[in-house]
């Protein structure tokens, strides 16, 4: 985890704490606010803190952003994981579940005009190895394929998924969902006619 945004990292159980009541006070005031009105003053009364104490951990409203970014991330790859491998479903409806998840997560992402995650590349190659194991245990690819099937549908979905993240005249992902999801259905059977 890169963390070089931070000021210091918390160690101890109270500074722990703290750090967590910055990151919730952070989430509460961008329910209330947009981005261009953020500021650390506001995260900081809303968590009951001193500015100084705000400032031992971030040094700025964008090691903030950073922050909820790259934990919003974890969760999302964590998620995606969970979706991929939950046997109570068809391997399809898992599938799709995956590609809804993911554009609707994805699309989101853009709405933040402050950060660039670079922990989001290897995040991404996290959920293409997940992919890879997922098609191929589930018998979409044979089992020696290599991962080109897998890293072509994560561009494709992450693809559209900052496509429509980029788009303020799109309300309703479904169509783009369904768009996408028969897609990826379309270049696995290719893909199982290539080989």
């Amino acid at each position: 985890m890169n963390t070089e945004y931070l000021r210091k990292k918390p160690k101890q159980m109270r500074s722990k704490l703290m750090f967590d009541s910055i990151l919730e006070a952070s989430t509460r005031v961008l329910e209330e606010v947009s981005f261009k009105k953020f500021t650390t003053n506001r995260v900081a009364e809303v968590a009951g803190i001193s500015i100084g104490s705000l400032y031992q951990y971030f040094p700025n409203k964008q090691s903030i952003l950073i922050e909820l970014e790259r934990i919003a991330i974890d969760k999302i790859t964590a998620n995606i994981e969970n979706l991929l491998f939950d046997e109570n479903h068809t391997s399809q409806d898992r599938l799709f579940k995956v590609i809804e998840y993911f554009v609707i997560t994805d699309s989101a992402l853009y709405d933040n005009p402050f950060t660039v995650n670079t922990e989001y590349s290897v995040q991404k190659n996290k959920i293409k190895k997940s992919l890879d194991f997922f098609l191929k245990s589930n018998n979409f690819i044979d089992k020696n394929s290599d991962d080109f099937l897998a890293d072509y549908i994560v561009m494709l979905v992450s693809g559209m998924g900052s496509k429509l993240g980029k788009r303020n005249d799109i309300k309703n992902l479904d169509p783009w969902i369904q768009i996408t999801f028969n897609s990826v259905l379309l270049s696995i059977s290719s893909y199982q006619k290539a080989v």
